[in-house]
């Protein structure tokens, strides 16, 4: 009978209702992405995705031999956003270095360091570029209670990993919030990558600071864009995506927003779907 509670043998007698399982949002989210999964038009996706990096003056196809023989130079495997879970950013960034625009690249801003892979791989695939990486220090919570980070252990294996990648010529590691900013890193930037906090407050403010601190002609990309408000989960949301529009309509710039991976199990809900927006500074 539903509102009966159940006895969990692994917690004592808990009152835990029937209904907690019969969640009907629960169950119209799986049904919604078992019908996307069927109707996930690859080829066509494919498609889209190419043509918006035609759009960009990139070609993704001359840098996708190019990404796996950076990541192979840094010990990585080769890119797979399709059945794995790498990022488009890095595809981008590859075909970026090859385009002319990479004569202009000189000075690069990564928000957010993580293990530091992306700024080792940005320093490979730009090696007469300056790139600053910026995250938070170790006395802030948020670094202390995210990514499993919880542990003396884990953050001293963490911070290892990233300075071991960060720590080297031609990158500049700055432990600081990012609300910071302009004084710790005020630029300016040719490319800026933002993957820092994708909520707000601080989506805000690293968009604003990070228009500041880009050049005339630059290239802003931001991580985690997710349209549809019903798609946020505990890291992302459409935060971004309400910076950046409120951002174009007042400078009437043009965002692009490249599909994340083409793993469907990742992107064939249009709900839950996520995109690395790339914006140029006027």
């Amino acid at each position: 009978m539903v509102g009966r509670p159940l006895q969990n043998r692994n917690h004592g007698r808990k009152r835990v209702t029937i209904a907690k399982y019969f969640d009907p949002q629960r169950y119209a989210r799986r049904l919604r992405r078992m019908r996307a999964m069927k109707s996930y038009d690859l080829p066509r996706i494919e498609a889209e995705e190419a043509a918006k990096f035609r759009a960009l003056g990139l070609d993704p196809v001359a840098a996708r031999p190019h990404l796996d023989a950076a990541l192979r130079s840094i010990g990585s495997a080769p890119y797979d956003d399709l059945k794995g879970t790498d990022s488009i950013h890095w595809l981008v960034f590859a075909a970026l270095s090859l385009s002319p625009r990479a004569e202009t690249i000189r000075d690069i801003l990564e928000i957010g360091t993580f293990r530091g892979k992306t700024a080792l791989l940005l320093k490979t695939l730009f090696p007469r570029a300056q790139v600053t990486t910026l995250d938070l220090p170790t006395s802030d919570p948020i670094m202390q209670q995210t990514y499993r980070r919880d542990t003396p252990e884990q953050l001293a294996e963490y911070r290892a990993t990233r300075d071991g990648r960060v720590n080297r010529d031609g990158i500049t590691f700055i432990e600081a919030n990012s609300f910071f900013l302009p004084e710790r890193a005020p630029g300016p930037f040719d490319l800026i990558w933002m993957d820092g906090g994708h909520l707000f407050p601080e989506v805000a403010w690293d968009f604003c600071n990070s228009w500041h601190a880009c050049r005339s002609g630059g290239l802003l990309m931001c991580d985690d864009v997710i349209p549809d408000p019903r798609g946020s989960d505990a890291y992302a949301s459409d935060e971004s995506h309400k910076v950046i529009s409120y951002l174009a309509a007042r400078t009437g710039i043009t965002p692009t927003y490249l599909l994340k991976r083409r793993n469907p199990d990742w992107s064939a809900d249009p709900v839950t779907r996520k995109f690395v927006a790339v914006l140029q500074r006027p």
